[in-house]
């Protein structure tokens, strides 16, 4: 395994790869990724929108970048006579795999003078392009493959062995300012490696300069996105951060002290990512900072990690940004080790460490094979492969299960992007419902959606007749039915419902 002689082939299967991880991983990894963008892009594109729009809308706390970017893909498409949303879906997911491609290559370079060539530059660069963790993010089109997508884009540029001048600082600057505007948070990622730049690295004052207005531009270019969003001049940045301000202080909202605990990061990188490797990623972060105080990931990281350990609210995506640094803290630290150590010399280590690369490998393919095969939303996929193909077939109502009045089930089923024929999304409390539905709407073809266990004897038990029409796993998932476990699990069932 050498990446420096075949390199061509490994960029060959990453693209390949990402290609497959674009069309097969449908819809969003989490809600806001649709939401916040999708959503917004959508209403904004004149869908006659049947869910209300976030409340961040009306409060302007989000960025207008990536729904302008999904409006501009969208109307281009539609121009050449593409109006589906799931391929217009596809094209965002491509977009985002190509940017991610080009950044980690531009990464990869620079981390090469870090690394140097051998064993460890290989395994390296392999988790970067072929893990599965980033191959899933790097196709998102969220605000958190984004952003870390065009910071590592400008953290490569800065750091690259071309000659300086004002172009290369300029699209430094114009990069990162990208990746702010995408998501906000990296702002502390931003000012660690900014303090970095001018106390480490000693940045050429003009060099600097470049690199200032560049971003500054940046981001008043995301303020005319925002006004686009908003119909009025508003910067959701400062709106953001006030939010939060305004939160911390009052503690209604915002930075607020409920939330998970502060260690909730240490448990779960451990354990979500890849293991057994990653078991270890809490210390090696933690070494890595002590054993290299003065390089520009210590410095990057460090601020970003302790900001979201205070912030109450927490969750992995959070973090996501710092993924493409975790395997060349890795890297660095196992170089560190091994020179001091001489850890490799001992067989025990050697044949444990061989044992965990192993392990992890295996991991890392069998997780790469369930992200090709299982969509990231199953609510998308279920628009995409049941919904829309039942519903143009005739006029139809979708009823969508709500017992408790949260409105929580529907509204993650009531997808106005997707729902490209428009099919009406109602809720309801219990199947005893569907009966004066059909009454009232007797020409209508009833879809009724639950993901809720044993909604089969509800009906039954209202006296409806009905047919399974799909399920959210794939059939050969619910094919090894071992002890009949999918009849005791909570997954979305769509049926059509008659008298």
């Amino acid at each position: 395994m050498n990446f420096l002689s075949n390199y061509k082939y490994w960029l060959f299967t990453a693209v390949i790869l990402h290609i497959l991880v674009a069309w097969f991983s449908v819809g969003h990894y989490h809600d806001d990724e649709y939401a916040q963008i999708l959503s917004f892009a959508a209403a904004r594109m004149g869908v006659d929108m049947q869910s209300q729009l976030m409340w961040e809308f009306e409060a302007g706390v989000r960025s207008g970048f990536q729904p302008y970017v999904a409006y501009l893909l969208s109307t281009v498409s539609e121009s050449v006579g593409i109006s589906s949303p799931f391929s217009i879906a596809f094209f965002y997911r491509l977009l985002s795999a190509s940017i991610s491609l080009v950044a980690t290559i531009v990464f990869i370079k620079i981390i090469i003078k870090d690394i140097g060539s051998g064993s460890v530059l290989n395994w390296t660069v392999f988790f970067l392009l072929f893990s599965w963790i980033l191959l899933f993010i790097n196709v998102r089109f969220s605000s958190e493959g984004w952003s870390t997508s065009f910071f590592i884009l400008g953290y490569g540029l800065f750091l690259s062995t071309n000659p300086p001048n004002a172009q290369r600082y300029l699209a430094v600057g114009f990069f990162l300012g990208l990746a702010f505007l995408a998501r906000y948070q990296v702002g502390f990622m931003l000012f660690g490696l900014g303090l970095w730049m001018v106390f480490i690295h000693r940045i050429n004052h003009i060099n600097l300069t470049y690199i200032l207005i560049a971003g500054l531009l940046t981001i008043m270019l995301g303020g005319a996105f925002d006004w686009w969003l908003y119909g009025e001049p508003t910067v959701s940045s400062w709106n953001y951060f006030k939010w939060h301000y305004d939160g911390l202080t009052s503690l209604s909202g915002g930075i607020s002290s409920t939330g998970e605990p502060w260690w909730f990061y240490i448990q779960y990188s451990s354990l979500q990512l890849i293991p057994p490797i990653t078991l270890f990623l809490p210390i090696v972060v933690v070494v890595f900072w002590l054993f290299f105080p003065l390089h520009s990931i210590t410095w990057l990281t460090i601020p970003f990690v302790f900001f979201h350990m205070c912030f109450g609210h927490k969750e992995m995506r959070y973090l996501f940004p710092l993924l493409p640094f975790v395997p060349v803290m890795f890297a660095l630290i196992c170089v560190e080790m091994n020179e001091k150590f001489k850890f490799m010399e001992y067989n025990f280590v050697k044949y444990s460490w061989y044992s965990i690369l192993g392990i992890s490998l295996f991991v890392n393919f069998i997780l790469i094979i369930l992200t090709v095969s299982l969509p990231a939303s199953k609510e998308v996929a279920l628009w995409q492969n049941c919904l829309i193909p039942i519903a143009t077939k005739s006029s139809s109502l979708l009823l969508v299960l709500d017992e408790d009045g949260s409105y929580t089930d529907p509204a993650e089923l009531n997808l106005d992007f997707y729902n490209a024929i428009n099919l009406p999304v109602i809720s309801i409390i219990n199947e005893n419902q569907i009966v004066k539905i059909i009454e009232q709407y007797p020409h209508k073809q009833i879809i009724y959606a639950s993901r809720k266990r044993n909604r089969s004897k509800q009906l039954d038990d209202a006296n409806l007749s009905y047919t399974l029409a799909c399920q959210a796993l794939p059939d050969w998932i619910l094919k090894i039915n071992i002890n009949n476990w999918t009849s005791r699990t909570s997954m979305w069932r769509i049926w059509l419902v008659m008298e």
